[in-house]
């Protein structure tokens, strides 16, 4: 699989080609069944629910919008630039086939595949850098292949590739190494003109690297660090001037002043302190805590069995040094291993670089900034160089026995065989997990069983399927378990509890549900939930409470189309109609297309006597949602308030064909209970005045029937 005799000229380029076509093959295998993976977590948010990206015409204004969706918010009435070349790529996506998952999932193994390509070449030229003296002159090709099947074939690499969202990951990786590729490129070209080519290509993959994900601002510094490593002499600390000691100190403040700017305004990805308010730890228990996680890490990269992996880990926050004990030695070894790279950059080049690498990678995502505490996908750009000690090693013990031992020689090679297929089986099992949001959660609480999230999330996914009573268990499950932040556990849980009630009917059980979760927690995030109660409440008549729960989201967010339209409703059925009509109208100016705001502000004005125009308010509703009863009920009763007799004959005759009597007795008979939140729609329709008449016209309709059959009645 891997040349592992002494390269030779000759044999180079075929060695390449070669082996890179077996190593690509082993990724398509390793990957393919993924591809038909279900949108998971963040994918929803990002692309799914956002219709910024959702881009169906050619049109620039629509592709440029695609680029200015916000990472955290989709519905953000003023996004900004948060990872606009990722944003440009789903929507790139999103043109060519809609929600597909396919497509992503080939596209995601595409920059996999060429980061694996990018990585090769770019340890083929640091392997021949000044600095190494020729001594991989002859195992050069057999190190980059080695490190870098066991990079991309890693178990670990799964949630960058195959988790959708995660492509900011993977491709802020790809413009990252290809930023080192054409800086070693220009470093090592003769002519200026080539070296400035190159330095250019470099520059414009540094701004796309961090215009596809913040962590990517740490460029720069990886190429000092490739240059101090790999081409400066090793006298040149004693030589450093002062001047470039304040170089390094202002490209340090430049690189700080970008990543908070960048991570600005992204919601839990906030500014520093402000960003630690919806976290169950301090800053400084993070720092601490990340150490651990470090250490997690290597253990994972380098012992990657497949009961190590999970989109959730069961991790202990460290309150102090020596809570939990294992606090402080986390401490010593990350820190030893950093010290030991600095000190020995020359005598131990690739270790040394390697490692620096990993913890620069790391530098921004794992230390200070308000993240959740583990993600695996964090190690996709860290462990880029990570393997080249271990495949340096290899390569001098096979080099060593291929002349000495052709036993020895021989079982090196079948067990470095057996390494990397099982590393891609290991990939390849991984992938199963990633099926569908019901079995990603499913394995992690298996592997995290004390953890409420996971319960929450085969909950959610059980939900969906509609085996509700199953969701509900698993939900009270959840809380009995623990959860880093035990609060906002308790709400999510009561919340989906509530939702479920909310679902079924049951409005009096889904208040009592509600009401608790918004006792626990009161953040604006907590807004949707109070906002279903609001709705319930209502189902429930109890229009009072209602009524205060919406002032209450009012007086925090006075732009939120929903809540307008909820408030400008039960000040209609309170007879207030201007009133009404002024929260209508604002709701509609934030959203032109707000159902409840569209229908409401058409019987408000039906109700002032502006027929023609309710009628038109509505048949626009109707355009966008077809297959709503209640608009038609509106049209009708509008019709019949307007004495259009033309129109209530036309609207009657919509009603009857387009829906069934199941959907007009469910609608009656909720309304009949009191419900005045039918369908996911509110009710402003007077039932006194369209009731009759559908009835007379449904018994017409009968009879006309029995005539014409001549079934006696």
């Amino acid at each position: 699989m891997i040349n592992v005799q002494p390269d030779t000229t000759k044999q180079a380029g075929f060695g390449t080609a070669f082996s890179l076509t077996i190593l690509l093959l082993l990724i398509v295998l390793a990957y393919a069944h993924s591809f038909k993976a279900a949108w998971q977590l963040d994918d929803v948010t990002n692309i799914l629910d956002n219709p910024n990206v959702q881009v169906t015409t050619l049109s620039l204004d629509e592709w440029l919008w695609s680029m200015r969706s916000p990472f955290v918010d989709p519905e953000e009435t003023k996004p900004g630039l948060y990872r606009p070349v990722a944003m440009l790529t789903f929507a790139a996506n999103w043109y060519m086939g809609g929600a597909n998952v396919f497509g992503y999932h080939l596209v995601n193994t595409c920059i996999h595949a060429v980061n694996a390509v990018l990585l090769y070449f770019t340890v083929l030229i640091l392997l021949n850098a000044p600095n190494l003296k020729n001594r991989y002159r002859e195992t050069a090709h057999f190190i980059a292949v080695l490190s870098t099947a066991l990079w991309a074939l890693h178990p670990i690499q799964t949630q960058a590739v195959t988790y959708i969202v995660q492509r900011m990951a993977s491709l802020a990786a790809t413009f990252y190494l290809a930023g080192i590729f054409f800086y070693l490129k220009g470093r090592n070209a003769s002519s200026p003109n080539h070296r400035g080519l190159y330095w250019g290509l470099c520059l414009i993959s540094y701004f796309l690297a961090i215009g596809t994900k913040q962590n990517a601002v740490t460029l720069p510094v990886a190429l000092v660090l490739v240059n101090i490593i790999f081409y400066a002499s090793p006298g040149y600390w004693k030589r450093l001037k002062l001047k470039w000691i304040w170089g390094g100190l202002l490209l340090g403040l430049f690189i700080t002043v970008v990543a908070r700017w960048l991570f600005e305004g992204g919601g839990a990805v906030a500014t520093l302190g402000g960003g630690y308010d919806m976290r169950p730890f301090t800053m400084l228990e993070r720092l601490m805590t990340e150490f651990r996680v470090m250490v997690f890490y290597f253990y994972q990269l380098f012992y990657p069995v497949t009961e190590q992996f999970s989109i959730l880990h069961d991790f202990e926050i460290s309150r102090s040094l020596l809570k939990p004990w294992t606090t402080l030695p986390a401490m010593v070894i990350c820190g030893g291993l950093v010290v030991t790279a600095l000190s020995r950059m020359h005598r131990w080049p690739l270790m040394s670089f390697s490692i620096l690498f990993f913890f620069l990678g790391h530098s921004l995502e794992s230390t200070i900034v308000p993240l959740e505490l583990v993600f695996e996908h964090r190690n996709y750009l860290p462990s880029l160089f990570l393997f080249l000690p271990l495949a340096s090693a290899t390569a001098r013990l096979v080099r060593h026995f291929s002349k000495r031992n052709k036993l020895i020689y021989g079982c090196l090679i079948i067990a470095g065989s057996l390494v990397i297929l099982s590393m891609g089986m290991a990939t390849y099992t991984r992938n199963m997990a990633w099926a569908s949001p019901k079995s990603l959660w499913q394995d992690a609480m298996q592997k995290a069983p004390a953890l409420a999230r996971p319960y929450q999330g085969v909950a959610q996914a059980l939900e969906r399927e509609g085996r509700l009573d199953r969701a509900l268990e698993l939900y009270e499950m959840a809380l009995e378990k623990s959860d880093p932040a035990p609060q906002l556990s308790r709400f999510i849980s009561l919340s989906n509890i509530g939702n479920i009630y909310k679902k079924v009917g049951a409005y009096d059980r889904a208040v009592h549900n509600l009401e608790a979760a918004v006792k626990v927690e009161t953040g604006s995030y907590t807004n949707r939930t109070r906002y279903n109660l609001a709705l319930c409440l209502l189902n429930s008549e109890k229009i009072s409470d209602a009524l205060s729960h919406l002032d209450v989201l009012l007086s925090r967010d006075k732009t939120n189309s929903h809540f307008l339209a909820a408030k400008g409703y039960i000040l209609f059925q309170q007879g207030d109609s201007e009133a009404a009509m002024d929260y209508f109208t604002h709701a509609k100016r934030q959203n032109p297309y707000d159902k409840d705001a569209l229908i409401g502000m058409a019987m408000a004005l039906s109700a002032k006597g502006f027929h023609e125009r309710a009628d038109r308010m509505l048949l626009t509703a109707n355009d966008r949602y077809s297959s709503n009863i209640i608009i038609y009920l509106g049209l009708l009763q509008n019709a019949l308030q307007w004495n259009n007799l033309e129109r209530v004959d036309r609207y009657l005759t919509d009603i009857t064909s387009r829906f069934n009597l199941n959907t007009m007795e469910r609608y009656l008979s909720a309304y009949k209970n009191g419900h005045r939140y039918i369908d996911d729609t509110l009710v402003p329709v007077q039932d006194s005045t369209v009731v009759p008449v559908l009835v007379a016209f449904l018994q017409l309709q009968a009879e006309t029937l029995i005539d014409i059959t001549g079934v006696d009645k």
